[in-house]
């Protein structure tokens, strides 16, 4: 437990960089682009730009709710972290 704490408090176990790739992440890719796909062909052009920037808002909110829970869950792991080192709760 401690040599993973050290690896994790200097920085070697980077998670950012852990991507899973699935073939159900990739099969539900391909149905959603199937989907975009779709709906562009079916609507008028005058609301290709709407649905563009509804997607983007989507976009956007999906991003931040992602920064939002890794950050929470990093604040979780430094205090997981000090409790362990410290010998105590961590938590006041």
């Amino acid at each position: 437990m401690k040599k993973l704490l050290h690896k994790l408090y200097n920085g070697r176990i980077p998670g950012w960089d852990s991507q899973v790739h699935t073939t159900e992440i990739d099969e539900n890719r391909e149905k959603i682009q199937a989907e975009r796909r779709y709906l562009m062909s079916i609507i008028p052009p005058k609301a290709h730009a709407s649905f563009k920037r509804l997607e983007t808002l989507y976009a956007e909110s999906h991003a931040r709710r992602y920064e939002n829970v890794y950050t929470n869950a990093f604040k979780l792991g430094v205090m997981l972290m000090c409790a362990v080192f410290m010998d105590g709760d961590g938590i006041d």
